[in-house]
């Protein structure tokens, strides 16, 4: 106020200056226009006035400046703080409103909470103002701030194949489900480095029990395209993981049947269905033997969930190999009429299988190596060689010739494969000498089949043939082309199905080849 005052004043001592001047001027000469005198004669005459006023100019302009210096130094640039237009209080530093919505944004994304909220975009908004000596409330404009931010709550959504099918909470749970998807179908072993699968594989197995298995995943990926992103939702559409998770795996279950038909198999039914053999023979246990019949009802019921989990894993595992069979002629016994000398005992190898997956079922094997752990010791068999017209020898040979075996007799994915498969030549040949019992699809899930009798006890049996050369009842000689190979039935692709038989139960064919 002190400043003011004297402000005042100054102004006061300018006006009496201002007119002593005016009345200097406006004094008579009480002389003659032609008697005045001359510009230096005048200024030596009112000099005193005009320096006066001269220095009146001065310190007013001076008094001006400092004034305006004065004012100018003490008035202050603040910001009036707006949420959505309205007026909330005045600030002096937006950063100290920059620094609240920070807190506020990470104390949002520290809560426990089972929705997730987001403050609004771009709700505060500043009008810059300037008054003399004005000092905004930061504290109380902070704290106004503070309860008017306005939030929203905010999800991932997953989308597949370019549809929406659910939102979660984060996006932490979300990745979660789909790990855990992947692993319901293709659980995630430990994978060796490169180099040390197989030395791995061997040392874990050479004293493993048969049955123990050992797996290594190469990939595992979605068929679909899988997206995530984080839109604004109601809280009531987030959904429950636990649920959801179930509900992606076990996707839809409407019950299917399916009546037999003449010429039907487990192979061709699976086929023209499009379910796989496993699916039948689970949920129809009552299947023994592939043996189905005409209007048998099968229930081809399957999981169809949302996503589909493609694998492409390694298995290497412990296999029983049966003792081989040492066969010896014995010309005092008739051909088919045999004896055990000595009784033989079981081996291991370890064998390792290329397995393509799609959730979970077997689509594609391949085996790829095979090692023996454990040689068999073989059983040794008397065999006569007195032979007739329609019998058989007694000596079974290949029946492909360049033969190579590409799956082993045993236990396979929970189900017994009853002989071995081959490939090599497309001629198939008799193994002996015999009779055919059988020539058509009859056996299911071997398509092409072909039955001999060798009428010594033995019995041989020819599956997935392309085309049949011999006719039931024909009697046949040991290396007759009775088919070509090919791929039809339950198969995975050109190659032949071989079984054999000795009085009625079934024997491993390499034992006897």
């Amino acid at each position: 106020m002190t400043d003011f005052k004297k402000s005042g004043r100054i102004r006061n001592a300018m006006t009496a200056l201002r007119d002593k001047f005016r009345q200097t001027r406006t004094t008579p000469l009480n002389v003659e226009p032609h008697a005045l005198p001359s510009t230096p004669s005048f200024i030596r005459r009112y000099r005193t006035p005009i320096f006066i006023t001269c220095a009146a100019v001065v310190a007013v302009a001076g008094i001006y400046v400092g004034a305006s210096q004065y004012v100018q130094a003490r008035t202050n640039t603040f910001y009036q703080v707006l949420v959505q237009g309205e007026p909330v209080g005045e600030i002096s530093k937006q950063e100290l409103v920059d620094e609240l919505i920070a807190g506020k944004a990470a104390e949002l994304a520290q809560a426990e909470t089972s929705v997730r909220y987001k403050l609004d975009d771009d709700q505060v908004t500043y009008q810059v103002e300037k008054a003399y000596n004005r000092k905004p409330d930061d504290a109380a404009t902070l704290s106004k701030l503070s309860a008017q931010l306005k939030t929203h709550a905010v999800g991932v959504k997953l989308i597949v194949d370019g549809k929406a099918i659910a939102v979660v909470k984060d996006q932490e749970t979300a990745e979660t489900l789909l790990r855990r998807v992947k692993n319901k179908f293709a659980p995630m072993p430990y994978t060796p480095k490169k180099g040390e699968a197989s030395v791995k594989a061997l040392s874990l197995t050479k004293t493993a029990a048969v049955g123990t298995s050992q797996r290594t995943v190469h990939s595992v990926s979605f068929a679909e395209e899988v997206k995530t992103e984080e839109v604004t939702v109601n809280p009531e559409q987030i959904k429950d993981p636990e649920t959801l998770y179930k509900s992606i795996v076990n996707g839809d279950t409407t019950k299917r049947l399916y009546t037999v038909k003449k010429g039907d198999c487990i192979g061709c039914i699976a086929h023209a269905q499009n379910v796989s053999a496993d699916i039948i023979y689970k949920n129809n246990p009552w299947i023994d033997d592939d043996e189905i019949k005409i209007g048998d009802v099968l229930d081809l019921t399957k999981q169809q969930p949302l996503l589909t989990v493609n694998s492409d894993e390694q298995v290497t595992e412990v296999e029983v190999i049966d003792p081989p069979i040492e066969i010896r002629k014995s010309d005092e016994l008739k051909a088919g009429k045999s004896k055990v000398v000595r009784q033989g005992t079981n081996g291991k190898r370890l064998v390792t299988y290329h397995l393509i997956k799609t959730n979970g079922a077997v689509l594609e094997e391949e085996q790829i190596s095979s090692v023996v752990l454990t040689p068999a010791i073989s059983t040794v068999i008397l065999k006569g060689t007195k032979v007739t017209p329609s019998e058989g020898t007694g000596t079974l040979s290949w029946p492909v010739k360049g033969h190579r075996i590409t799956s082993y007799q045993g236990s396979r994915w929970g189900r017994t494969h009853k002989g071995i498969d081959i490939v090599g030549n497309k001629n198939i040949l008799a193994a002996d000498n015999g009779v055919v019992t059988t020539s058509g699809t009859g056996i299911s899930g071997l398509g092409n089949s072909v039955t001999i009798d060798h009428q010594n006890g033995f019995k041989t049996v020819y599956g997935h043939m392309s085309k049949l050369l011999v006719k039931k009842g024909q009697v046949v000689q040991k290396g007759d082309v009775i088919g070509i190979m090919g791929n039809t039935g339950h198969s995975f692709g050109t190659h032949l199905h071989f079984e054999v038989y000795l009085n009625g139960k079934l024997k491993n064919p390499t034992s006897y080849l």
